[in-house]
């Protein structure tokens, strides 16, 4: 009866530790989502600021040029044309680059916050 008994006190020690084991566990994949998570999110965030200014910094620039190429031809509007002219380019070798240089590096970035360690 007593060999029954320090048994079931050795399995009872096994199943609390186990228990614990596995608490620890869970808590400590919680707290790692949440790390990478909140990394992720300032990153994105950081990202979108810096994407703001520039895009505000960009429209000013191209509206002065776009103003001195319109006072240098002495027609405003074919200033203007030639900066929109210029943009379209761009982004027509933008979209024939994206996958290779723009997609793949995002998507690379973002395998690496979430699946390797630091």
């Amino acid at each position: 009866m007593e060999a029954i008994d320090q048994i079931k006190d050795k399995a009872e020690g096994i199943f609390d530790n186990a228990t614990e084991y596995l608490e620890a566990r869970w808590n400590l994949g919680v707290l790692n989502a949440s790390s990478k998570a909140a990394d992720t999110i300032s990153t994105i965030t950081t990202i979108i600021i810096i994407a703001i200014i520039s895009v505000i910094v960009l429209m000013f620039m191209s509206l002065s040029v776009a103003w001195l190429i319109g006072e240098r031809l002495n027609s405003p509007a074919l200033g203007f044309f030639y900066v929109g002219l210029f943009y379209i380019v761009v982004g027509i070798i933008v979209f024939i680059i994206k996958d290779k240089y723009i997609k793949l590096p995002i998507i690379n970035s973002f395998i690496k916050k979430f699946y390797y360690e630091d």
